[in-house]
């Protein structure tokens, strides 16, 4: 069988010319944190009251967590952001309603002492969740925390 030389250089074209696939961000602490670093956070990591992986970090001044959930063998279903701020009075419950109802990003809670605290939950079950998107991910955390901020008066 004669093979055209245009069929062969299309072929090859098409191979050379692949994007890479995106990496995934899966449930893998290591990797989590790996990718936080490359978008240019200080990460350090400890073990919570749980016993799972919990990373801490600072996003334009302002100090967070990321919590692990569903892991085994060390591997995790989801990961939570989360910040907590100490006021100087406490906040009321229908303040930080307010924001749970005009809000579709970032869920807020009060603690028992009235001090508002903001969680973003992030899915990375089964394929994970691609490396752009995860960066836009960390962005979108960064922007929910600047908006709260804003919001408690911070």
């Amino acid at each position: 069988m004669k093979r055209s030389p245009f069929a062969l250089s299309l072929v090859a074209a098409l191979f050379l010319g692949a994007a890479p696939a995106p990496a995934q961000v899966v449930g893998d602490p290591d990797v989590v944190q790996s990718f936080m670093q490359t978008y240019g956070l200080q990460v350090s990591r400890d073990i919570d009251k749980s016993g799972d992986p919990r990373l801490s970090s600072r996003i334009e001044g302002t100090n967070f967590k990321v919590y692990f959930y569903g892991c085994t063998k060390q591997i995790c279903d989801s990961i939570q952001f989360s910040a907590g701020f100490d006021m100087t009075k406490p906040m009321s419950a229908w303040k930080i309603n307010e924001w749970n109802r005009t809000k579709r990003f970032g869920k807020a809670y009060l603690d028992d002492e009235g001090d508002p605290y903001i969680e973003y939950d992030v899915n990375l079950d089964f394929d994970g969740c691609g490396g752009r998107n995860f960066d836009d991910t960390i962005d979108l955390w960064r922007v929910v925390l600047s908006e709260f901020k804003t919001f408690i008066d911070w």
